[in-house]
């Protein structure tokens, strides 16, 4: 973020959206939006039953338990409300937080790999690890010892953290396209929800929606044994206000305003 406000050669009319004093300020924002709405995510998109019954445990956060779609949103409101409070450009505002976002989406998932959370599917491919703490470490079918399985945290590492990095830096660098306000803010949400929802074919599903009716965990069942995951239907959202957001903003005519 420092590295882009003090470029005001990449904005548009040559200035950029903020000083690099309130950065901090802007940070603090993001902060409190990650966590709080990281958290409220989670219980509201993948327990809800469980947290409307024990709604205490809601502020149990070392009993684990964050969303990235509710983090995204709580990133959103508190960047409207800081751009709101200070006046500036929205669509700036966000192409800055996006471009910034993918380095912590790397070490997000490079942590859900150490911990051993967030794992994928059993296979037997050349790509597939032996988790060796938590629920991951043990296969649905018994005889599968040792089980393998796809580390799911490490493809979306280097998808949302690398390549979407390589992408943002190449637009912003190459093709100058923060005078376009919006372009990277959409590429963020059209990038991440493609690859999010790649993913998910390759991750296990949530406990919370695996029955013996629904071995699968869909939330949506389109035919017998094909569905979508809840991640996967919180990223479809995400792919068409980002492809729109690319579409308007690359047609419509910028002026100072």
């Amino acid at each position: 973020m420092v590295r882009l406000v003090e470029n005001k050669n990449l904005w548009f009319a040559n200035k950029s959206i903020i000083e690099r004093t309130e950065i901090d300020d802007l940070i603090t924002y993001m902060i409190l939006g990650i966590i709080v709405g990281g958290r409220l995510g989670y219980c509201l998109f993948y327990a809800p039953s469980y947290y409307f019954d024990n709604p205490i445990r809601t502020i149990y956060v070392w009993e684990g338990g964050m969303s990235f779609h509710g983090g995204f949103l709580g990133v959103l409101i508190s960047g409207i409300l800081f751009g709101l409070r200070k006046k500036i450009c929205l669509l700036s505002l966000g192409d800055l937080i996006a471009f910034a976002s993918p380095p912590g989406l790397f070490f997000g998932r490079i942590a859900n790999f150490i911990n051993g959370e967030l794992w994928g599917k059993p296979t037997t491919s050349t790509f597939g690890i032996q988790f060796t703490k938590g629920q991951g470490q043990f296969c649905p079918n018994p005889d599968e010892i040792p089980c393998f399985r796809h580390p799911s945290q490490l493809y979306e590492a280097f998808f949302e953290g690398i390549i979407l990095m390589l992408i943002f830096y190449y637009l912003v660098f190459v093709s100058k396209t923060l005078k376009k306000p919006g372009t990277i803010f959409g590429s963020f949400l059209l990038g991440y929800g493609i690859i999010r929802f790649a993913i998910e074919f390759l991750r296990e599903p949530d406990a919370f929606f695996i029955t013996n009716e629904n071995p699968y965990g869909y939330v949506v069942e389109l035919f017998p044994g094909i569905g979508i995951s809840m991640g996967q239907l919180l990223t479809l959202p995400m792919m068409i206000v980002g492809l729109l957001m690319i579409i308007l903003v690359n047609q419509r005519n910028l002026d100072a305003n």
